[in-house]
């Protein structure tokens, strides 16, 4: 298709839509009846009439003809998500309730949540007279005498169904009542293209809806009406003999192009031009009698507007119900248009002969109609149409009616369709619509794995919504797009629900899957901690995923990695971001170890590599969490952790902080070799059981738990107490290091670190409060001006079960997120006695442990969905920034409905009354 060069600063986008129809309850369904050539009429055998309730003098009647475009359910709705009361719901006129479930869907659709949306939402709707208000309620005693009539009267007035859009979806735009007869639909979207232009408004809802009470299976055939004497709508057939009555209601959501564009929406069409006018006295017979100069020159603006010539329009939506005479002024002002050279053929729809005749619903379903026909690339037949009648039929091809699904592919130009909306009394519409600009096919690399999230109100929504998902995902052409439009376009609830997936394929498996569907029920908003890993999971290409596919992980790393550089001469990080390979230390965080061999050799294990290499990637983690919303209320880092902790607190800079890891790893890898080794006891407890320590020459370097700590100190120090414990019965366990840290044995560089941090540290106050290894409680800032701080933290225990017990206790309903690789230090929270079962789901990992086989681009996913999960805040839209990820089209909300519904009782209800009999 060539490229646009025409000024597109004045188009309006389609990007979402929703319907209820006769037949098809939602979109997908009406786009599949379209195409398949049937109507959604409900006809009545006798005997099912009987049982619907049709008195049997009706049904004997010869001119009551079984046929009528009927909504199922307008008697249910899921009150609750929508804030009313089942006392208020069972007053509301249904055609309100319907239309907030509509507009609800055609949000979603649009991949919008108003909660979270930047700008202003605008409501342009119109609806019918309440027949719900004559037929039930002020024919009901009981309603009128508790209510009273002033009450029920307002509930129901057709002019506050915007407005009750906006007060239940909290929506702040302008909030218009739009009545226009059978144009309402298309004179709201009118109104709401004019909102957007003038910049009232950055989203419009805008739609209508029709529906009788109560609704009929059919009606009174009258000699010379408008109703069709045997129940079939034939648009435009030489046939044709009148219309059938119908019910149904359509929301479409609009936006600037521009904007629709630059947030990835998906674009269905593209409203180019449209105009709204009245036909005047003189073009028109009567009130109620439609004119050919009206509807030509309705048309005739709205391309003259759109800046396009007839030539241009490959199809037109006619408003057209299948009765002799308004089919056919229809056509003959079709042919005052099209009939002009350069016209060629134009193809005409209607969507009466499918749905009935449903009023100020008609134009909507037209407009939906062709918006999807354009999505689609297809035209869908015509329904219970043989041969054109005799107007239609004077146009030679110029124009056509299509009797089968026929394509309509993108061309050299971009494809262009009017859609018709004449209202009784004179007021025209007519929108065109093009087709959606060409989608980019260059987009940036999608992440190897997607978070699926979504969530409801109740368990049974949610689970019914994964059902819902799982039968839609076998079509998803690209998960990044569900994964986006679910993150971005749908409200949060307390029900949530998550899942990580690969592909399509891998989402169908994912969905069915119980284990891997995570779920939690009554979720609300909780703050995030992070709890940064010391040295000891590490093992190459533990994050090597992450740094190839997340720029600000990479770009941390690689800001670090040059830091270090300057101070070491080699970069130390490479290895734990390159390509992921077998070997490394795979035991539980505790502190120092490295593989044997690495230990031995001097390796790629050493202090100097393996200390800034964590330090690192803790880092990064942060910034990438950071990034992400995930904003910590507190960190603890657990040895060399607590200086990447400094650094995203901003009590030290990166360049501080990596100075000093660098300086003090230097400094300790002078000093001669140490040992470490676990032990199950608490130090008093070790202490009773083979007396002092400095016996053994050790020290303990670790307190992490009542009954659980490591000490250090001289290799031959610690085999001799490991050999005493192992005759008491005691599984003390040596670690894997090269020095033993946190002890006294490192205090021969104390002073020169406390001399090198006097000279080069300015810490300041931390942004963010994190906790001391020194003392397990809130670092202040009188340590942190303490250049000594940093020898002490260097020699002295790591106080992690005094920093447990203090998180415990001050941020109980925090989730904590474990910077670095395996669970470690989550399997320290669960060991504490003072951190409760109950808040073990709140321990979230990021890294896989060695021995995990998962990748680490999964476990990051995981661990973000989890955080979710818990009610932690996540930024979806910086997640998915840069990461050209569009909307979709998802499954919507699995409203919970239950029937609200008042019957009258009062004599002369009129319930026995036939729509077919109304004045429509």
């Amino acid at each position: 298709m060539t490229t646009r060069e025409r000024d597109t600063s004045h188009d309006i986008a389609i990007v979402g839509m929703a319907g209820n129809f006769p037949g098809a309850p939602d979109i997908g369904t009406f786009w599949a009846e379209l195409c398949a050539g049937r109507d959604g009429i409900t006809r009545m055998s006798p005997a099912e009439l009987l049982a619907s309730g049709v008195p049997q003098e009706l049904v004997d009647d010869p001119a009551f003809v079984a046929a009528s475009g009927l909504l199922s359910d307008v008697d249910r709705f899921d009150a609750e998500l929508f804030g009313l009361s089942a006392r208020d719901a069972e007053v509301a006129d249904p055609q309100h309730r319907l239309f907030l479930e509509c507009s609800w869907h055609a949000l979603e659709d649009a991949g919008i949540d108003p909660g979270r949306f930047d700008g202003l939402v605008g409501v342009f709707a119109g609806g019918a007279p309440s027949t719900y208000l004559l037929s039930n309620l002020l024919q009901n005693e009981e309603a009128v005498l508790t209510h009273g009539p002033d009450h029920l009267v307002l509930q129901n007035e057709k002019d506050l169904l915007p407005s009750r859009v906006s007060y239940a979806l909290d929506l702040t735009g302008p909030s218009v009542s739009v009545q226009s007869c059978s144009s309402t639909a298309l004179a709201a979207v009118a109104a709401g293209c004019g909102s957007l232009l003038a910049g009232e408004s950055d989203v419009v809802v805008a739609g209508a809806v029709s529906v009788i009470v109560p609704q009929h299976p059919g009606y009174l055939y009258h000699e010379g009406g408008e109703f069709s004497p045997d129940g079939v709508s034939r648009v435009l057939a030489a046939d044709a003999n009148g219309k059938i009555p119908g019910d149904g209601l359509g929301v479409v959501v609009l936006r600037r192009l521009e904007d629709a564009q630059a947030d990835g929406d998906r674009i269905y069409a593209v409203i180019r031009g449209w105009a709204a006018l009245h036909e005047g006295r003189h073009g028109r017979q009567g009130f109620g009698v439609p004119g050919v100069p009206g509807q030509t020159a309705v048309m005739a603006e709205a391309m003259a507007v759109a800046g396009v010539d007839p030539a241009e329009i490959d199809h037109v939506e006619v408003t057209a119900m299948g009765t002799p005479f308004g089919d056919a002024v229809e056509v003959m002002a079709l042919q005052e248009v099209f009939g002009v050279d350069g016209v060629e053929r134009v193809t005409l729809g209607s969507t009466d002969g499918n749905l009935g005749h449903i009023n100020q619903a008609g134009g909507i379903a037209r407009l939906i109609k062709a918006a999807l026909a354009l999505h689609h690339e297809k035209l869908p037949p015509a329904v219970h149409f043989a041969e054109p009648n005799s107007r239609l039929a004077t146009a030679g091809d110029r124009l056509q009616v299509p009797t089968e699904l026929t394509d309509w592919p993108r061309g050299e130009r971009p494809r262009l369709a009017g859609v018709n909306a004449h209202g009784y009394g004179g007021a025209d519409v007519h929108v065109i619509i093009e087709e959606a600009p060409a989608e980019d096919a260059e987009r940036p690399p999608a992440r190897p794995h997607q978070l699926l999230v979504w969530s409801a109100r109740t368990a049974e929504a949610a689970d019914a919504a994964t059902t819902r998902l799982a039968a839609d995902a076998a079509r998803w052409t690209n998960p990044a797009d569900a994964a986006y439009t679910l993150q971005c376009g749908r409200k949060a609830f307390g029900d949530r629900r998550m899942a990580v997936v690969s592909s399509s394929a891998d989402a169908v498996r994912a969905l069915t899957s119980p284990a891997r569907v995570l779920a939690e029920t009554g979720v609300s908003t909780r703050r995030a901690g992070f709890l940064l890993a010391g040295v000891g999971e590490q093992y190459d290409g533990m994050a090597g995923g992450l740094y190839a596919s997340e720029p600000v992980f990479r770009a941390a790393i690689d800001e670090c990695a040059a830091l270090f550089r300057e101070h070491l001469g080699f970069d130390p990080v490479a290895r734990l971001v390159g390509a992921r390979t077998a070997g490394g230390g795979g035991l539980a965080a505790l502190l120092g170890r490295a593989p044997e061999a690495d230990a031995a050799g001097g390796g790629p294990a050493d202090t100097v590599v393996v200390q800034p290499g964590v330090f690192a990637v803790d880092y990064a983690l942060g910034r990438l969490m950071t990034a992400w919303g995930v904003e910590p209320s507190v960190l603890a880092g657990y040895s060399v952790g607590e200086f990447a902790t400094a650094a995203l607190a901003g009590a030290l800079t990166l360049q501080e902080a990596t100075a000093l890891v660098a300086t003090r790893a230097k400094l300790i890898s002078r000093l001669p070799a140490g040992s470490m080794a676990a032990v199950p006891l608490s130090e008093s407890e070790l202490t009773a059981l083979v007396g002092d320590l400095g016996v053994f020459g050790l020290d303990v370097a670790a307190v992490n738990g009542p009954r659980m700590i490591v000490v250090s100190g001289a290799p031959e120090g610690v085999v001799q107490l490991t050999e005493k414990l192992a005759a008491e019965g005691v599984p003390a366990r040596s670690l894997r290091t090269t020095h033993a840290f946190h002890s006294r044995s490192l205090r021969p560089v104390a002073a020169e670190l406390t001399a090198w941090a006097r000279l080069n540290l300015s810490p300041r106050a931390p942004e963010t409060p994190y906790l001391s290894n020194v003392t397990g409680l809130p670092i202040t800032e009188k340590q942190l001006k303490d250049p000594g701080y940093w020898a002490e933290h260097m020699c002295r225990p790591v106080q992690f079960a005094t920093m447990i017990a203090h998180l415990a206790a001050e941020r109980p309903d925090t989730a904590f997120v474990e910077l670095g690789a395996g669970q470690s230090m989550g399997a320290m929270f669960r060991g504490h006695p003072d951190f409760p079962q109950k808040s073990w789901s709140l321990l979230v990992s990021t890294l896989p442990g060695e021995a995990d086989p998962r990748q680490d681009t999964e476990s990051v996913t995981d661990a973000l969905g989890r955080l979710w999960l818990s009610g932690v805040d996540v930024d979806w839209s910086a997640y998915q920034s840069g990461r050209g990820a569009r909307k979709t089209t998802l499954p919507g909300y699995a409203f919970q409905r239950e029937r609200h519904w008042i019957e009258p009782t009062a004599p002369g209800s009129g319930t026995e009354v036939p729509r077919g009999t109304r004045a429509r």
